[in-house]
């Protein structure tokens, strides 16, 4: 039957396999980009440092955490690039970012063991399938017609899937003892945020002082009740915007008051009667409202709203309003981090029935989104499924135009069914072959590139308490997001368009049809694949967007000098809630398709190899990490990567199924069961340590109750760190020489990773000067909302010859309002010349470390 419905398949050049050209068309466009986009950085690269290497110098990196340089022009770079390892990341950037270059190293990982396995057997295997496949259409599963062959596949199946599944397994253990040596030792378990634990919904009595240790333990060492700030962060934007506003208004005064003089037109300052160097008619003015209102002078205007507001602002601070709520959350630091991890692991608020967490480990301030903390249980869980019900609803109605985007890559068998769509057999043979290999994964990447920034936001509305948590619910939401819109909706819907016609003629054959076309699917893929290699990793080096970006600011936008430092001494970020999920799908992508289509596997590990490359110059070079999950996503791309081997087992059973080939089926069946039973069993035991990471470390209490329940020596350690390690595992319900020999093998990787990875750190004492050490008053205010905190901007002006800066920051000191006019000057010309040695900014300041 197959024959037949390939024979009827229509005419003109649809008739046969056009897989070969359709990828060349895609690959000659793509990697002549990618050599123009290198070609470009090679040349812009040491001429704009600032954009394409800021870590090897900027001030807002700490000098020890550079990026070393042999030159400071840049010159000899590529050997600085391939001289670095990815631990120096570890040790001087973050660990999330360490994390996700050996995250891209591991699913290259992956599918170069892939090729290794499939490619031997599969590739001929398929060959000589007895089919009418041409092209790369013959290296598939679609041009297999022999039921004998499948055995092939089947025997690549169970060795590929269960290598992969404890390959994975492997590196969760490899991941734990990395978080472990990271966050539990030296610096960063002496940060105040490292020891702190924010409850939410705790009740009020909890939140009082004299109730500290009855609630929180003898551990608990002082706590910040989360107030309720009401209109108070509105006043406190505003109040910015309008510091803003006059620090512009007063730059332009000086600019206008500098021409004047150039230009020989300057008055004194009797004669101005404004008590100024500027005539009062050409002092800068501003209309509120805006366009149709009374015309104001911009600098009185403004100097006057920043008054009246940090007056309102002090007043509302004061006000008994700004209490806690009746049931509010609560920042408790205690006196140890491993007090804290046995509050974080015991403490609970919430009832057994609510599925929202209550509590969260090792929050810094700057992390935390304000306005979502005093939320009682019952609108953050409304919000929570509001969110939810929106992404859902999202990715569903969004699978219309990425399933129109998937035909194009079988538009020719649709033009041979469909009179209307004719006009296609008559295009040139290069632009057919553009239309359907290069076109529709450009269009899904492009279409797609928007959405983790939506749901970033709405992430952020949902009610979750951090920007972390928030950046995990992008990961998840936009892990599954992927999978049901690049890769199922564009697989059924490249492979159902070809033989949608047949399929109405004839609906038995469907099982049939969809066998030998969904294979052809294949095909966008390894173009997607080209595309994200090539064009894609090259552009993320090059970053032309951001360089024009910067460069139209600096040059032509940017005038005051708050603006222009800002500009400079901004770092580009890395949205790892997007990417997780991006490389974590290909990789689900390539392993679906490794029995089906093997090459996918060879184009994802070139593609990703580059990726990989890409990235690795951007951690070390470029891009700074913002929001850190502590390792949380990664240890979530490991869990998501099964999904992978699921969709494998479960195409390969449809397959198979629709072949008729039932021992093959039965046999891939009993594959998915174990697999996942594999993957529930470890998820269970592996749990505790991901979740809780110091009991693995901090047992001394229950080593002596071990020694007297289990009947151990007390002075035999391995013994009972085995029988402690079993208990943490729940492996102490099996048989002992059972449960004994897999805590020895979990621990002998964890422990491996642990001590590696403390080698890399070199240890705690080597850095003793990272502890921080944070002032009285900043521990005071650690974490109290910054609208009941933060001041009035001070405002940075350029001093001036004719002293115009002077007089206006005497009229700020009169209005309460700082203002300086170090580290900036204008000449005679007007151009504003600023100190780029950022100690001597007077509006930086370091960061605070908590």
């Amino acid at each position: 039957m197959l024959e037949t419905l390939a024979s009827d398949h229509g005419g003109h050049r649809s008739s046969s396999s056009s897989s070969g050209h359709t990828i060349l068309a895609a690959f000659i466009p793509t990697f002549t980009s990618a050599l123009l986009s290198l070609g470009l950085f090679l040349i812009l690269r040491n001429r704009f440092l600032k954009h394409y290497a800021p870590r090897t110098f900027l001030g807002t990196v700490p000098e020890k955490d550079r990026t070393p340089a042999t030159s400071p022009t840049g010159q000899n770079w590529f050997n600085d690039f391939w001289s670095l390892h990815n631990p120096f990341v570890l040790q001087h950037s973050a660990l999330d970012a360490y994390l996700y270059l050996r995250f891209l190293k591991f699913i290259v990982f992956i599918c170069g063991i892939g090729c290794l396995i499939t490619f031997p057997v599969l590739l001929p295997a398929n060959l000589f399938g007895v089919g009418k496949a041409e092209q790369l259409d013959a290296l598939s599963f679609s041009n297999v017609d022999d039921n004998s062959v499948l055995w092939a596949h089947t025997a690549v199946a169970w060795v590929l899937f269960l290598a992969v599944t404890l390959i994975i397994a492997r590196e969760r253990l490899v991941l734990i003892g990395t978080r472990q040596a990271y966050l539990l030792g030296a610096p960063n378990s002496e940060k105040l945020s490292a020891k702190t634990v924010l409850f939410l919904n705790a009740p009020r009595d909890a939140l009082l002082p004299g109730n500290l240790k009855s609630y929180f333990g003898e551990h608990a060492k002082r706590s910040w009740p989360v107030k309720d700030a009401g209109d108070l962060e509105q006043l406190v934007e505003q109040r910015k915007s309008a510091a803003m506003d006059l620090e512009s208004a007063e730059f332009d005064l000086i600019a206008r008051g500098v021409k004047s003089k150039s230009s020989g037109g300057n008055s004194s300052a009797a004669e101005n009667g404004n008590g100024g160097a500027v005539p009062k008619a050409q002092r800068p003015s501003t209309r509120q409202p805006l366009l149709v209102g009374k015309k104001h002078d911009a600098i009185e205007f403004s100097r006057s709203t920043v008054a009246d507001l940090a007056e309102k602002i002090t007043s509302h601070r004061a006000s008994p309003a700004r209490g806690v709520p009746g049931q509010s959350g609560v920042f408790v630091t205690f006196d140890t981090q491993p007090a804290a991890h046995r509050a974080f692991e015991t403490l609970s608020f919430k009832s057994p029935r609510i599925p929202i967490e209550d509590r969260y480990l090792a929050v810094a301030p700057k992390e935390v989104l304000w306005s979502n903390l005093a939320r009682p249980v019952s609108v953050r869980m409304s919000k929570a499924s509001l969110g939810l019900a929106f992404v859902i609803a999202f990715s569903i109605f969004f699978s219309i135009p990425v399933g129109l985007i998937g035909t194009l890559s079988n538009v020719q068998y649709l033009a041979d069914q469909y009179s209307w769509l004719n006009w296609i057999n008559d295009m040139p043979d290069w632009m057919l072959s553009l239309m359907t290999g290069l076109l529709p994964p450009f269009l899904v990447s492009w279409f797609v590139s928007y959405v983790p920034k939506l749901f970033r936001h709405v992430a952020k509305l949902s009610g979750e308490p951090t920007a972390p948590q928030a950046e995990l619910k992008t990961q998840a939401w936009y892990f599954s997001f992927q999978v049901f819109q690049i890769f199922l909706v564009t697989t059924f819907s490249s492979g159902a368009a070809a033989v949608a016609s047949q399929i109405i003629q004839n609906p038995q054959s469907a099982p049939d049809l969809l066998a030998s076309s969904v294979p052809k699917a294949s095909n966008f893929y390894l173009t997607y694949f080209l595309i994200q290699g090539l064009t894609s990793a090259a552009s993320n080096v090059l970053n032309s967007s951001d360089l024009m970006e910067y460069l139209f600011y600096q040059h032509f936008w940017n005038k005051t000098p708050r603006e222009q430092f800002t500009e400079y001494s901004r770092m580009k970020g890395i949205s790892y809630g997007s990417l997780f999920p991006k490389f974590t799908n290909l990789l689900v992508i390539a392993i679906a398709y490794s029995c089906i289509a093997p090459l996918v596997l060879g184009f994802a590990t070139v593609g990703l190899a580059l990726y990989y490359l890409s990235y690795r110059y951007n951690l070390l070079y470029v891009c700074q990490s913002k929001i850190d999950t502590k390792g949380e996503m990664y240890k979530r791309a490991l869990q998501q990567m099964m999904t992978g081997i699921y969709l494998a087992e479960l195409s390969l059973i449809g397959l198979f199924s629709a072949r008729k080939a039932a021992i093959q089926t039965v046999l891939i069946i009993v594959l998915l069961i174990i697999t996942a039973i594999l993957n529930l069993v470890l998820d269970r035991v592996l749990r505790p340590l991901e979740l809780y990471l110091g009991v693995d470390t901090w047992q001394e209490a229950e080593i002596p109750l071990l020694a007297d329940e289990e009947n151990i020596d007390p002075n035999d350690e391995v013994a009972l760190h085995t029988a402690a390690h079993n208990r943490r595992l729940g492996l102490d319900r099996l048989p002992k020489s059972t449960s004994n020999s897999l805590s020895q093998f979990f621990d002998s990787y964890i422990q491996s990773s642990r001590e590696q990875v403390k080698v890399w750190l070199n240890g705690a004492s080597a850095r003793e000067e990272d502890v921080p050490k944070l002032s009285d008053e900043d521990y005071e205010n650690a974490y109290e909302n910054p609208a009941f905190t933060t001041k009035t901007p001070k405002l940075w002006l350029p001093r001036d010859a004719q002293g115009v800066s002077k007089q206006e920051i005497e009229e700020n000191d009169r209005a309460g309002i700082k203002s300086t006019d170090e580290g900036a000057s204008i000449d005679k010309n007007g151009k504003l010349s600023w100190e780029h040695d950022f100690e001597k900014v007077p509006i930086f300041s370091k960061p605070k470390v908590t």
